[in-house]
């Protein structure tokens, strides 16, 4: 008998989908009173080491610094307390999908590249039931594209690396899976994943609760 398919999502931009990064950057920049679009050159130049490990008062002191922007006091309560909420709130179709996969009895997990804060959050939240297994970058010093991401994944799900569905929504991390073994696909919106979970018996073709279709490609 085969392993069961295990299904993996990325979490932000996949999961959870913030009103365009603009709305986000724009919260930030305007706790930190600055102007949004140096705010997002700045925000993402600093990103990585964040998602790595280091602490919340080191993100954002660089990223402050990059501004010349003071850290008056209780800015960076402020700023972690914001992102956190944006970054661990699922989108409303994505949602519906995680419970009806959740109520079919998919096995799902969670890779993501996300800050210490963040990841606690998530573990916290309502919909981290349905997931078997969270995995973030900041709790094992590595992030994706970093093919031992995939490893790591792979020996904590105890499954083969074919038998493994992953969602994310930049290509670099989907070429890296890919390289891996797992059936990686590039995330277009819960309705064209519904199509593909469909397609793999996870989850009845026609139409969900959210009111979108799971058609399936053989319907295209």
């Amino acid at each position: 008998m085969d392993t069961p398919l295990t299904v993996v999502f990325d979490l932000g931009e996949v999961l959870t989908r913030p009103r365009g990064l603009s709305g986000l950057e724009e919260r930030l920049a305007g706790l930190l009173g600055v102007e949004e679009a140096a705010f997002a050159e700045a925000y993402w130049a600093h990103r990585d080491a964040y998602d790595l490990g280091s602490s919340d008062i080191a993100y954002w002191s660089a990223v402050a610094g990059a501004l010349g922007a003071p850290l008056r006091p209780g800015t960076v309560d402020a700023l972690v307390s914001a992102e956190v909420d944006i970054w661990t709130r699922l989108d409303g179709p994505s949602h519906a999908l995680v419970e009806d996969l959740g109520r079919h009895g998919a096995r799902l997990a969670l890779l993501s590249n996300a800050p210490h804060v963040l990841a606690r959050t998530a573990e916290r939240s309502d919909w981290s039931a349905h997931f078997d297994r969270l995995m973030f970058s900041a709790d094992h010093g590595i992030a994706k594209p970093d093919p031992a991401v995939y490893r790591r994944m792979t020996e904590l799900l105890g499954t083969p690396p074919e038998r493994v569905l992953f969602f994310d929504d930049r290509r670099k991390n989907i070429d890296a899976a890919r390289e891996h073994g797992w059936d990686a696909r590039l995330w277009t919106g819960a309705a064209a994943a519904r199509a593909v979970l469909a397609d793999r018996g996870l989850l009845p073709h026609g139409p969900t609760r959210d009111g979108s279709m799971s058609c399936g490609t053989g319907s295209r």
